[in-house]
């Protein structure tokens, strides 16, 4: 049905259109069904538990950086926790399903675009801070070419833990230890417990 299209879609897209969304990120959806009655799903990311009020302040002064950029930027994420809702409210296949196309094209790869070929262009410099990001989307730290095939054998386990077990999959086990490990490298604010207490809300 049309629910399970929209969330199929979106986990493809975190894969081959990750700008416009992903897994680490979150956002809203809505839903009217064939009465007229309308559901929001918010799954907007949230700040971590040890976020303060001045964290982006610098001598005093707001920093854009430590706001945009690195790991106090950073809020705890939704899409997977929001998907899974909406997807057990009004979805007809079963979940692993859903889950399958994104997880091929993590693992065979794409070919990649011209625009997402600009858009990896562009970030390679940020990239350079962080040596994973760099390794995955660029070749040998030189741009990916349009018609390249990227490959995204992490994120391709990440999306099979998510198939497996639902969120859990996710915000519980091999992948929250992964980005709290993440975190605490990098001086970021996002524990264990932060990420077993995200819940989306249906409004």
């Amino acid at each position: 049905n049309a629910m399970d299209a929209a969330v199929a879609s979106a986990f493809a897209l975190a894969v081959t259109h990750p700008t416009a969304g992903n897994i680490g990120g979150g956002g809203f959806l809505v839903y009217r069904n064939s009465d007229g009655e309308a559901f929001s799903y918010d799954f907007r990311e949230v700040a971590p538990n040890a976020a303060t009020p001045d964290m982006w302040l610098e001598e005093g002064q707001y920093s854009f950086d430590k706001h945009h950029r690195g790991y106090l930027a950073v809020g705890v994420p939704g899409t997977v926790s929001g998907l899974h809702m909406a997807w057990k409210d009004h979805g007809s296949l079963a979940w692993p399903e859903l889950l399958k196309p994104a997880i091929d094209l993590a693992r065979k790869g794409f070919r990649v675009s011209h625009n997402l070929a600009a858009s990896l262009k562009a970030a390679l410099p940020r990239f350079a801070a962080y040596p994973a990001s760099l390794d995955q989307f660029s070749n040998a730290g030189k741009p990916l070419k349009p018609g390249e095939f990227l490959r995204q054998k992490d994120l391709a386990r990440t999306l099979k833990r998510i198939a497996k077990d639902g969120p859990d999959g996710f915000y519980e086990g091999k992948t929250a230890e992964l980005i709290v490990k993440e975190m605490e490298r990098g001086s970021g604010l996002i524990t264990t417990e932060d990420l077993a207490s995200y819940k989306a809300k249906r409004r």
